[in-house]
């Protein structure tokens, strides 16, 4: 399911990295830096690859750094997982990205896009910190529209739903939403999130009720719901054709 070669499965459990009869998401990632880092040879050194032979402390560094971005809540899908001869560094920022580079001008070093791989995980072997299980995957129709609904987990009694459609929500459309959430999900507060799947420059809204009545939308920007939902809003499908972000 995440397109691993067994074999290196294989050998990361025969190096005690993980254990093959009970693989979690944690373990897909350790998995694929073990098998990049095990292949990784660093210039002016040579190494047989046939020859059998113990994970190098810096290998080790980059295995255990891989599980920790994958439990940390600071990595998002733009994380970077630096590795160089003597050690290892994760960054979460294109400001600390460039800082890692400019004081490693002249180094080796490789780039692992750690956030990605993350992201690449399979469904149900998402268990990675702050993104959230899905809880359900239905359609609700409303003055003749339908409106796809999905919900997923968010932090402690919250539920936040993505409703897409190829209209603007109304207050009733809204009101229904809210309404099946609320009903699906008793006790829990409601996060509604609209898509417009009919190419509209700004197709993601958080919706709101104002004190007096009506309707709010706030825009949202594409990239941080990506570190907010990562691999959750592979769920949606295809990003309207004018979205760019």
């Amino acid at each position: 399911m995440a397109n691993l070669n067994r074999s290196w499965v294989t050998k990361a459990a025969q190096l005690g990295l993980v254990n093959p009869s009970a693989l979690d998401g944690e373990d897909l990632i350790v998995v694929r830096v073990f098998a990049f880092v095990d292949q990784l040879v660093w210039p002016g050194r040579k190494r047989s690859r046939s020859e059998a032979r113990a994970m190098e402390p810096w290998q080790s560094l980059a295995v255990n750094a891989a599980r920790e971005a994958a439990r940390d809540n600071a990595t998002k899908l733009n994380s970077i997982l630096w590795i160089t001869p003597e050690g290892v560094e994760v960054t979460n920022e294109i400001g600390t990205h460039i800082a890692f580079v400019l004081e490693h001008q002249g180094s080796n070093f490789v780039a692992v896009p750690i956030g990605e791989w993350v992201s690449e995980l399979p469904p149900n072997l998402e268990t990675i910190f702050h993104w959230p299980r899905k809880l359900a995957d239905t359609t609700i129709t409303v003055h003749d529209t339908a409106i796809d609904v999905l919900a997923f987990s968010t932090i402690s009694q919250q539920v936040t739903v993505f409703a897409t459609s190829t209209k603007p929500l109304d207050d009733t459309s809204y009101g229904k939403v809210r309404q099946h959430a609320a009903s699906e999900h008793p006790g829990s507060a409601v996060r509604i999130i609209e898509r417009r799947a009919n190419g509209a420059p700004s197709p993601w809204f958080e919706l709101c009720d104002l004190p007096d009545g009506g309707l709010a939308r706030r825009p949202l920007d594409y990239t941080s719901l990506l570190n907010e939902y990562g691999p959750q809003l592979k769920h949606l499908g295809r990003r309207p054709d004018r979205e760019t972000t």
